[in-house]
């Protein structure tokens, strides 16, 4: 029974021995020889893997990787760029709210600017218009009348309403009727 066991365990020993180590060894060799001729044995196994159909699904070539890591690269640089946008965006925007908002300020400040043009205008005006209602009350009637006729008519009102009653009264009789009626009619009716 010794025997048997032994020849059992024979036929499995014999293939190590005599097919697998020798295999082995022989690849061994070839791969080294192969090697000191200047030949790239693993990348020409890729190329074969690659090649063969099944196999090729396992196995991925230089080419493949390098493109891989290029895509990835790729996009690393397109989201890197994508944020980028988005925040020079957002900076355009604030700068866009901050022009809007000065323009704003600079219509207001042009607003009073020249509100208070005007004022000063109205103001000299009626400075002017007081300085000439005080000197055509120091005239004589019949002096001052044929120069208010002749003076246009929002003038001519102003002048007639900063005299005092009793002189604008006299000026106006010396006037002709049909334009002291006007003029009349103008001072006490609305603007």
């Amino acid at each position: 029974m010794a025997k048997k066991k032994e020849n059992k365990q024979n036929p499995v020993q014999w293939f190590f021995l005599v097919i697998v180590v020798p295999t082995v060894f022989a690849l061994t060799l070839l791969l080294v020889v192969l090697m000191v001729m200047g030949v790239n044995v693993f990348q020409k196994a890729e190329e074969v893997a690659s090649k063969t159909p099944i196999v090729s699904q396992w196995v991925s070539t230089t080419e493949e990787k390098d493109a891989q890591r290029e895509t990835d690269r790729l996009e690393a640089v397109i989201s890197e760029n994508d944020s980028e946008i988005e925040q020079l965006e957002a900076q355009n925007s604030d700068k866009e709210a901050a022009i809007d908002e000065l323009n704003q300020t600079i219509e207001k400040l042009e607003a009073q600017l020249e509100s208070s043009a005007e004022d000063e205008d109205e103001e000299e005006e009626t400075d002017r218009a007081a300085e000439m209602a005080r000197s055509f009350q120091e005239m004589d009637e019949e002096e001052a009348a044929p120069i208010i006729e002749n003076m246009d008519e929002t003038l001519a009102i102003d002048l007639l309403e900063k005299i005092n009653s009793d002189q604008r009264g006299a000026i106006l009789g010396v006037m002709e009727a049909e334009t002291a009626a006007e003029l009349t009619s103008l001072i006490t009716g609305p603007r």
